[in-house]
């Protein structure tokens, strides 16, 4: 376990809990979900005690959110009484192949289903009966986005993993005091804080929020009239977002699917670089590459799509690991076919973005969004902004990483579907970059055809770095995802991994579900 100093906060920011009250919403879920690899199958016991160590480490493990009744203070953590390892850490075995498509079959359901609210809100799922040349277990790690963001989970992951296999013996840590708070004695306690004058205020302001409340109930079309002008507001402060929705990615449901690509960090170094542009350029150039392909394919082709995209907003040396960012949105070209001029427009719209206007609406809106009644509340996403896609590119960690005995042979992140039609995620690792797409099946009607696009965009952006032609895929009807990193147990993979032209620079999940189910329910991308 790393020795990082990680800052957290009691309190929950508007933001927070606006985040905390959408988990209650399938459509505006915002749990973060990371699949990790291992190369071996961790002693359970050896695993229970690693996970109760950082539970007494990181105290985020073992908080949960108590709201006041009123609006008077805000919401804060408190380290739970009642908190059970048992709960939170869960044990289950692959019943087929043991295929990477099963597992990603496996963590749609886990990722689709509501964190329970009354308890610390993450959930860790160890998985055996994997069977990759590379992977025998995997561990999927459900958390809620009100706990962090991107970069404060690569924060958390310094300190729940460790640096070697055999990290020296250390004694366990006390277990955090529990609080036993409730909703009363919160908003009692932030009555008794306040002068007069202000109590008094509060109240008038709780009871204002009291009335919209009511009148949601009594008067429901006045309350919708609200409501989209809310979502009006955030419309007109979006004014970065200059494309038309994609009349192909109208809908929204609740089927969700995960696809995964993974490449050398150093080939899409390369491709930035000839190119003048960055690693996140690069990146989202391979998205709009294959958003191009998707739409060609489908016989209606768009010039641009609407993207939202997290901003980390931390300073220099910030280790605060709650949320911390900001969000642009921008209009993605879409329709240029050459590689070197999508990435160079790509790079001045996010410039002219990140220069002209940084606002987040949905934070500014956030005091008010996170009081609003629930069913007001579900309809305030980035859904309602007409964002077709999110992307996040979260740096991650340079070496090896192990829990129980185990090397982390892949590290996915699976980000939230608020309303979006798509969210990717990257995060680099020992020298290789892994993607995760989440994505709606109302949205996207032909998984095939768009995993199939996935890859073709990105090679062309990775074609370009290693100057070659365009690089070769899986193809979809595999059902195995190839190794990411050296299968040796004892050799760290190096930091980045060497071209080739003789095998594929990107490798990915494929093969389409029998049968739609259930499922669930943004940072450079650098949240």
């Amino acid at each position: 376990m790393g020795d990082t100093t990680v800052q957290f906060d009691d309190r929950l920011s508007a933001f927070d809990y606006m985040m905390f009250r959408a988990d209650m919403d399938a459509h505006s879920r915002t749990s973060l979900m990371f699949i990790e690899t291992l190369d071996a199958v961790p002693d359970f016991e050896a695993l229970r005690e690693q996970i109760d160590r950082a539970s007494r480490v990181v105290p985020r493990l073992r908080q949960r959110v108590v709201a006041p009744l009123l609006p008077l203070a805000p919401a804060r953590w408190v380290v739970d009484p009642d908190f059970s390892l048992g709960y939170h850490l869960r044990r289950v075995v692959l019943p087929g192949s043991g295929s990477l498509r099963e597992l990603l079959d496996l963590a749609e359901v886990l990722h689709s289903t509501p964190l329970d609210p009354g308890r610390p809100l993450w959930e860790a799922t160890l998985v055996e009966g994997l069977d990759e040349p590379d992977a025998k277990a995997a561990l999927l790690w459900k958390l809620s986005h009100t706990v962090t963001d991107g970069v404060g989970g690569m924060l958390l992951d310094q300190m729940i993993h460790q640096e070697s296999r055999d990290p020296s013996p250390e004694p366990m840590p006390p277990v955090p005091v529990p609080q036993d708070v409730t909703p009363l004695e919160l908003t009692q306690s932030a009555v008794r804080g306040l002068p007069q004058r202000l109590v008094l205020g509060s109240l008038s302001r709780a009871a204002g929020i009291a009335r919209r409340a009511g009148s949601a109930v009594t008067d429901p079309r006045s309350a919708v009239g609200s409501a989209a002008r809310t979502i009006d507001d955030l419309r007109k402060l979006a004014d970065s977002a200059a494309a038309e929705p994609s009349p192909l990615l109208r809908r929204r449901g609740l089927d969700h699917r995960f696809s995964t690509l993974d490449f050398p960090l150093a080939d899409i170094r390369a491709a930035a670089k000839s190119h003048g542009c960055s690693v996140n350029d690069a990146y989202l150039a391979g998205i709009a590459g294959a958003m191009r392909i998707y739409h060609e394919r489908l016989g209606v082709p768009v010039d641009s799509l609407n993207l939202a995209m997290p901003v980390n907003a931390r300073a220099g040396g910030d280790s605060t690991a709650g949320n911390q960012w900001s969000a642009i949105t921008m209009a993605l070209p879409v329709a240029e076919p050459d590689v070197a001029k999508r990435m160079l427009a790509i790079r001045k719209s996010v410039l002219h973005a990140r220069s002209g206007s940084s606002i987040d609406p949905t934070a500014i809106l956030a005091p008010v969004l996170s009081w609003l009644p629930q069913q007001l509340l579900a309809g305030t996403g980035t859904g309602s902004l007409g964002i077709d896609v999110q992307a996040s590119n979260v740096p991650g960690k340079v070496t090896e990483r192990y829990i129980a005995g185990c090397r982390i042979t892949r590290s996915v992140p699976i980000g939230p579907l608020p309303g979006v039609a798509m969210m990717a995620t990257m995060v680099s690792f020992a020298g290789r970059c892994f993607v995760g797409v989440n994505y709606d099946t109302a949205a996207f009607s032909d998984s095939e055809a768009l995993e199939q696009a996935l890859a073709a965009g990105f090679d062309e952006v990775l074609g370009g770095g290693r100057g070659t032609a365009a690089i070769s895929s899986t193809g979809t009807k595999a059902s195995r995802m190839p190794a990411a990193a050296p299968a040796s147990s004892s050799t760290p993979a190096p930091s980045s991994t060497p071209a080739s032209s003789s095998k594929p620079a990107t490798s990915r999940t494929t093969a389409r579900k029998p049968a739609a189910r259930k499922a669930p329910a943004a940072k450079d991308g650098d949240k």
